[in-house]
């Protein structure tokens, strides 16, 4: 059997991008006024929520301490340590680098229990019926040790296993983030279609795959709730994505619902969910520490990185302060009511763009290239900059000298549009101008030391 064409499932967790080949990007801008709401722009609407839930939510800019600011760390502290010799960082085995190698390692174990599992993608495509059942739901908890300024801490983490009938290889597998997230974006996409505000084909939405997409509809199913409509299906992953743990919160809903609460949660669903289940998170904490990693940066004279960080740490605290005020901000597009379509749409339309005001569409990625929709602040030249830097930690893992990733290379061009920007051998003195992989590799510490291997081998050769 084929597999599955796993670039249908664009997700990409806190890289402030989305993919829209081939599609009208000046229409895009102009959706909101004219109320024409198509396929395209459906499809933008879905991403665009992926970009909120990254900088939105607790578990969004979590990821982004762990994958950006923790990895960066790491890396610049491992090369200070052992220059070149550092790397790859999956065969570092000085000494003196143990304990980055291990807090890389922690980072990276997070981060994999967040994402959306692609093995259960593929099994299920290709298994005889293209989906599975739910046997039994349960939570468990795994132990887990941090190593934290040369102490290990103890404790763990809770998880929601999910037992499968259907698939030849997987009996069970966690509810994660990453799917909850897509659960978010998959349920905008039935609402337009629902309120008929949206041309969208219906058969794209049943072609999906059904994990992470059809696959909840099982989900509240077993938990006796179906058909759920499009509006309760946001409402409940929004807030569940908004939650300390976002499974297990999903999962709670689902239960307290079956045992008799769904009316109560209909005739009032905001205040049957911050009533039954808010917890405060540990966001202004994940904030400090990510403006104290910007702070550090700037005073180490990584002046292009401090910027990215301050960009994004300025949306991600202004997201913040909206949801104090009003905790279902994001989603309050979902809650306009109108008996006829068109006053529907433009109240849509004007709640939606009050959110596009406040945050700027992410950068766009047509046919490779990167397109700004916001021109006038260096939010394209961050977001690039934060893109490049995660190959460079990708590529690190196993390469001694940085390369671009080859499937990242295919996807897409960086706006300098140099084919050789990864090829070291090419590599000059600074300074850098308007090269997106060189900048990051001068910003973490490693363009340096891949200037002196270079004057090692001439002299070397000579």
């Amino acid at each position: 059997m084929e597999d599955i064409d796993l670039t249908k499932v664009k997700y990409y967790p806190d890289r402030f991008y989305i993919c829209l080949d081939g599609f009208d990007i000046e229409n895009l801008t102009t959706f909101l006024s004219d109320l024409s709401i198509g396929e395209q722009q459906s499809i933008f609407i879905h991403e665009y929520y992926h970009y909120l839930t990254n900088i939105a939510t607790f578990a969004g800019i979590r990821q982004f301490a762990l994958n950006f600011c923790d990895r960066f760390k790491a890396t610049t502290i491992l090369a200070v340590a052992k220059g070149l010799d550092a790397f790859p960082i999956n065969t570092n085995n000085h000494q003196n680098c143990a304990e980055m190698v291990k807090y890389w390692a922690d980072a990276l174990e997070l981060l994999n229990d967040d994402d959306i599992d692609y093995n259960v993608i593929q099994e299920t495509a290709r298994s005889p019926n293209k989906k599975f059942s739910i046997s039994s739901i349960e939570i468990i908890e795994k132990p887990m040790d941090v190593l934290v300024d040369g102490n290990v801490i103890s404790g763990g983490r809770k998880f929601i296993a999910i037992s499968v009938c259907g698939l030849s290889s997987i009996k069970s597998f966690n509810l994660t983030f990453g799917a909850i997230d897509e659960f978010l974006s998959s349920a905008i996409d039935e609402y337009l279609f629902e309120k008929d505000m949206s041309d969208v084909n219906p058969s794209i939405l049943s072609n999906r795959a059904f994990y992470p997409y059809c696959f909840f509809d099982e989900l509240f199913k077993f938990y006796g709730i179906y058909p759920a409509s499009a509006f309760e299906k946001i409402i409940i992953g929004y807030f569940s994505l908004n939650s300390p743990n976002p499974p297990i919160t999903l999962i709670n809903i689902l239960k307290k619902l079956q045992n008799g609460a769904y009316n109560e949660f209909k005739k009032n669903p905001e205040d049957f969910l911050m009533t039954n289940f808010f917890e405060n998170s540990q966001y202004e904490n994940v904030l400090n520490y990510i403006k104290s990693f910007a702070d550090q940066c700037f005073e180490q004279g990584r002046i292009h990185i401090a910027q990215a960080l301050y960009y994004y740490y300025d949306k991600f605290y202004m997201s913040q302060k909206l949801k104090e005020n009003d905790y279902f901000f994001f989603v309050r597009p979902f809650f306009v009511k109108a008996e006829e379509t068109l006053r529907m749409k433009q109240k849509f339309s004007l709640s939606l763009s009050r959110i596009i005001n406040l945050f700027s569409p992410p950068v766009i990625l047509k046919d490779k290239q990167f397109f700004y929709i916001d021109k006038l602040t260096s939010f394209g030249e961050s977001t690039v900059l934060i893109l490049a830097t995660y190959e460079i930690l990708e590529s690190i893992k196993t390469n001694k000298i940085a390369k671009r990733p080859p499937n990242l290379k295919a996807k897409y061009n960086f706006p300098d549009g140099d084919p050789n920007c990864d090829t070291f051998e090419l590599f000059t003195p600074p300074p850098i101008y308007g090269t997106a992989f060189r900048l990051a590799l001068n910003e973490i510490g490693l363009y340096g030391l891949y200037l002196k291997e270079l004057e090692a081998k001439k002299n070397k050769d000579n």
